[in-house]
């Protein structure tokens, strides 16, 4: 009779830490639930030369990380479609809060020069806010 009225007492205190644990997967999962994608994500181009360097977007998802929150990863294409060289190529990109239009994380990509008919690939992690609704925006610039 002993063991029984012990094993009674183990499930009363298991009872409550396994009560947390569900909270905290349930947590958690809406937080990861609000980082796993992006609203209207969107590639603009700047100035009178954006028909020479174009941006465009491949990929994109969103991620959580307990030490570092909700992160957002955005894979572009960057070509260079005119007849000389494009040089000095940077792609700026910004993670932009729909609602009011302030820039959440940007990054500066320095390319480099790129021939006539050369593309690449540019990966770029931005750091966002959980369950905030974003855009991106993606700026080639460069060097005639």
């Amino acid at each position: 009779m002993g063991q029984s009225h012990i094993h009674k007492e183990q499930v009363k205190i298991m009872r409550p830490f396994g009560l947390a644990l569900i909270l905290l997967f349930v947590g958690t999962s809406i937080l990861v639930a609000g980082c796993s994608s992006l609203n209207n994500v969107q590639s603009y181009d700047q100035g009178t030369r954006a028909s020479q360097v174009q941006a465009t977007l491949l990929n994109q998802h969103g991620d959580w990380g307990i030490t570092r929150g909700c992160y957002y990863t955005v894979q572009y294409q960057v070509f260079n479609a005119g007849a000389t060289p494009a040089k000095n190529v940077r792609l700026g990109v910004m993670l932009i809060h729909i609602n009011d239009d302030a820039v959440r994380d940007s990054r500066d990509i320095y390319i480099g020069t790129l021939a006539p008919g050369a593309s690449t690939t540019v990966a770029v992690e931005l750091d966002g806010e959980c369950l905030k609704d974003y855009n991106v925006r993606a700026v080639p610039v460069y060097d005639v």
